[in-house]
């Protein structure tokens, strides 16, 4: 009989904590392997999380069945999720682990999984990209009791020895591409033609996507966009929550004499709204400071679009330089302005690039290397 896996992890309705990948991991898990999957109803804890958690007004096309028990606060849930992981007769355990605000209850879960259960810690992040005090021990408290951790990016298992983790075996993996049309209905030519004359019909659109924290370096996007040259005319596009406030970002458009050269709106974007911002863009810029890996970068290839990226973390490794879009050093707005220019000469040969690695890094590809790891286990 077929090891029977259970997934205690957020998705739909929910913003928050990888959901989107979740969604689609299990869906791959799902072909392979009966599944039991727990969500919740208060993933974090509601005075640290700043923001909108759940998204009613939009649904994706596929959306994967799940219980949404869990509740940070509520100790009486992740009873009731092991109990019922029992009763299904889980053999293997799978938990994203995204921040260390989850380690009270991922650690009891870890702690107190179903018997004879093998338990693997999928590792977005290692140690939070803007620590506080106390994350690394919450880390390493939590991912000691895995038995097996999956990484998306070189540099994890480093980060994980240097916690002292060093002994749990690492699978080495990456993070998938998404498909675009399980995350929302693809816009229509003329959908997207209306967006970029609502943006001014430039000539060129970037897209920078997603919760806008300091890391993220947007004030080195829009530095770079002040850099191009006069009569190269592109639109910066934002989307995203921004987490310290907009205004900071609204006056360096001033100062920097952007005007409408950027548009800016400050929110989580639904599923629709993703769609279509990616859809009319040209292609993708991320000029982070530090990065895991990035599934904006994986959103991007998933709508055809190339990504400008800073050469930080696992971005290297998930962007290959001059095919899939280009890498730069970090903190280098010049070299960022130059390779926007260059990333917005040849689409046609950047789209095929990467159509061309779309079976290599795909959830399917992922879910097999998953379930192959822990059939491999004692």
């Amino acid at each position: 009989m077929a090891a029977r896996v259970g997934v205690l992890a957020p998705v739909h309705p929910l913003t928050v904590g990888a959901a989107a990948f979740n969604t689609a991991m299990v869906r791959a898990l799902r072909q392979r392997r009966p599944v039991q999957l727990f969500s919740w109803s208060r993933p974090y804890p509601p005075l640290l999380y700043r923001g909108e958690q759940r998204d009613e007004s939009s649904r994706p096309p596929h959306v994967e069945p799940a219980d949404p028990i869990l509740d940070w606060l509520d100790p009486r849930t992740w009873r009731d999720a092991v109990s019922r992981l029992e009763a299904f007769g889980a053999s293997w355990l799978v938990l994203p682990w995204v921040h260390a605000v989850m380690s009270p209850p991922y650690r009891w879960l870890l702690r107190h999984a179903p018997r004879g259960a093998r338990r693997m810690v999928i590792c977005h992040n290692v140690v939070p990209h803007e620590p506080f005090p106390g994350s690394r021990l919450l880390t390493r408290s939590t991912l000691e009791h895995a038995d097996l951790l999956v990484t998306h990016a070189p540099q994890q298992a480093a980060e994980l020895e240097e916690l002292g983790l060093g002994r749990i075996p690492v699978l080495e993996t990456f993070h998938p591409r998404f498909v675009a049309e399980d995350l929302a209905p693809v816009p229509s030519p003329a959908e997207i033609q209306a967006e970029r004359r609502r943006l001014g019909s430039p000539a060129v659109v970037f897209l920078f996507f997603g919760a806008v924290r300091e890391y993220k370096g947007l004030d080195l996007a829009l530095e770079a966009l002040a850099r191009l040259p006069r009569g190269f005319d592109a639109r910066l596009v934002v989307r995203g929550r921004f987490w310290e406030g907009a205004e900071r970002y609204r006056r360096l458009v001033a100062d920097l004499g952007l005007g409408r050269r950027v548009d800016i709106e400050d929110g989580y974007a639904k599923n629709e709204d993703a769609a279509l911002a990616f859809s009319a863009a040209d292609a993708v810029v991320l000029p982070y400071r530090s990065a895991t890996q990035s599934g904006v970068a994986q959103l991007a290839f998933a709508y055809g679009k190339p990504v400008v990226a800073t050469r930080v973390g696992g971005l290297p490794a998930a962007i290959a330089d001059g095919r899939t879009g280009y890498l730069v050093p970090p903190g280098d707005a010049r070299a960022l302005a130059r390779a926007m220019i260059e990333v917005a000469a040849d689409p046609a040969r950047f789209r095929a690039a990467i159509a061309a690695e779309h079976d290599a890094t795909s959830f399917s590809r992922y879910a097999e290397l998953l379930v192959a790891a822990l059939e491999s286990m004692p």
